[in-house]
């Protein structure tokens, strides 16, 4: 019999904080989970002093009459928080979805003499943290001698809950701030001198099991980013396994052997160490998966339960009319903020079920073709677990299982990244584990290929963006 271990994860979101106490034995279970909007609409905060008194808030209610091992932490990527020697903010917080930095980083990269892609894994990017420094620099020009410290979110709490703990960071935060070069293992130093952003003002690079200081003498583990935590919770982060996160976004991470790497990496695709081994995850997007949804209930006046028997109602790959789902853009491996979504191919006959049938083939569609270009690349894929909220819509399930080139698994997890966080620190004091949470096989009714017309639409609809120069 296993021994038995309860941990806490703590997910630091964009729009809350919520934690999950796992218990860990034979299995992986959840025994509770809590959530702690910053608003009552939902909205983000910027208050990273909110961040911190929530996440406590929640330790202390998952935490009190349980014997605890460990505290691992994720949140949201590319979030910037720069102190001062005092630890008072040098800078104002900004969030990934911050885009007020896309000018300086376009002056920026203009002067820049090298590559992006080569040097930093990904193509420069406004939600990534250099963008977000480049702009807190424009406005105070003092700024580098000022700053004493760069956090991201989940490491600004986890000082906050202990100010004693070490200054260190894992490689796959640290390489969506954009100034880590992720292939020789290292903060880029020309970047950063280019920059004006003082090395001594960024963190130690740690394995993402690192022990970094406690919380009432419960050891607190460093951690990864929401994507990575949310792999290593389903079992994502081995060769042939990909992680198909439902979300606000559609995001496809699979795992990249470093062995397998290109020798010239374009940064079509997102580029990220995994933190917690010397492997790379190769993430691929729908960005606006979890709007297409909401702008068809708002479009029909219906709810998405109703939508989805509508779609029911219709085989999946029939039907002349076509979407290609760039609501909010195109993301990797083709990002174009700039792309519009193209409905098209409709007739007098078309009707709500036959458009609701169109959306949801060309978001499965997208994410089949984005499956095909990262096998290309030596990203193969042989299984890919489903989680997220979209998940509990079968018609839109069976969808996706009908194209998607390979077999999907299910999980019921809908915290998947605090699960994670909890994982990473169960790494940390069993490091032989691989526990992760079971999954259900998806049933498949039919099996479809992309079709040639589909194809052809979303070859024009990116054809007509204004993709940039990768590097």
């Amino acid at each position: 019999m296993t021994q038995t271990m309860k941990l806490i994860g703590i997910d630091i979101g964009t729009s809350s904080v919520k934690a999950v106490r796992v218990r860990a034995d034979d299995g992986v279970s959840v025994e509770a989970a809590v959530s702690k909007p910053y608003a009552a609409d939902g909205a983000p905060t910027r208050d990273a002093t909110l961040w911190a008194r929530l996440a406590e808030e929640a330790l202390t209610e998952l935490s009190t009459g349980e014997a605890i091992c460990a505290i691992g932490f994720t949140g949201q990527m590319h979030a910037m928080v720069a102190l001062d020697g005092d630890g008072a903010l040098a800078a104002p917080v900004k969030l990934w979805l911050d885009m007020d930095g896309a000018p300086d980083l376009d002056a920026f990269v203009a002067a820049y003499p090298g590559s992006f892609a080569q040097e930093t894994g990904n193509i420069p990017l406004p939600d990534f943290t250099l963008a977000k420094w480049l702009w807190a620099r424009r406005r105070d020009p003092g700024l580098s001698g000022k700053v004493s410290g760069l956090y991201c979110a989940k490491d600004y709490v986890r000082a906050s809950l202990d100010p004693s703990a070490p200054f260190v960071v894992d490689r796959n935060e640290a390489t969506g701030m954009q100034v880590f070069d992720p292939f020789a293992d290292c903060w880029h130093d020309g970047l950063l001198e280019r920059a004006g952003l003082p090395r001594a003002a960024l963190p130690a690079l740690v394995p993402a099991t690192e022990r970094a200081g406690a919380w009432h003498g419960i050891p607190m583990v460093v951690g990864v980013g929401d994507q990575a935590a949310a792999a290593r919770a389903i079992g994502a982060l081995v060769p042939g396994v990909a992680s198909l996160s439902l979300g606000t976004s559609g995001v496809l991470s699979i795992p990249l052997k470093k062995a397998a790497l290109p020798s010239k990496w374009d940064g079509a695709f997102h580029l990220f160490p995994t933190g917690f081994d010397d492997d790379y995850q190769v993430i691929g997007t729908v960005p606006a998966f979890g709007a297409t949804l909401r702008w068809l209930q708002t479009l029909f006046g219906r709810s998405m339960a109703e939508l989805d028997a509508a779609a029911i109602s219709r085989p999946a790959g029939s039907g002349r009319a076509l979407f290609v789902p760039y609501l909010a853009g195109a993301g990797a491996p083709h990002p174009d903020h700039g792309l519009a979504a193209a409905l098209s191919g409709l007739t007098v006959d078309t009707d709500l079920p036959a458009i609701v049938r169109a959306v949801y083939d060309g978001m499965a569609q997208e994410l089949a073709a984005i499956t095909e270009e990262a096998a290309a690349i030596g990203a193969p894929t042989q299984t890919i677990v489903l989680s997220g909220g979209a998940t509990h819509l079968p018609g839109l399930v069976a969808t996706l299982t009908a194209f998607l080139p390979c077999e999907c698994r299910l999980i019921d997890a809908a915290e998947a990244s605090a699960v994670g966080a909890a994982l990473a620190a169960l790494d940390c004091i069993a490091p032989e584990n691989h526990r992760a949470l079971s999954s259900t096989a998806a049933p498949r009714a039919r099996t479809l290929t992309i079709r040639d017309d589909w194809r052809q639409a979303r070859e024009a609809a990116l054809s007509g963006g204004h993709f940039h120069q990768k590097d």
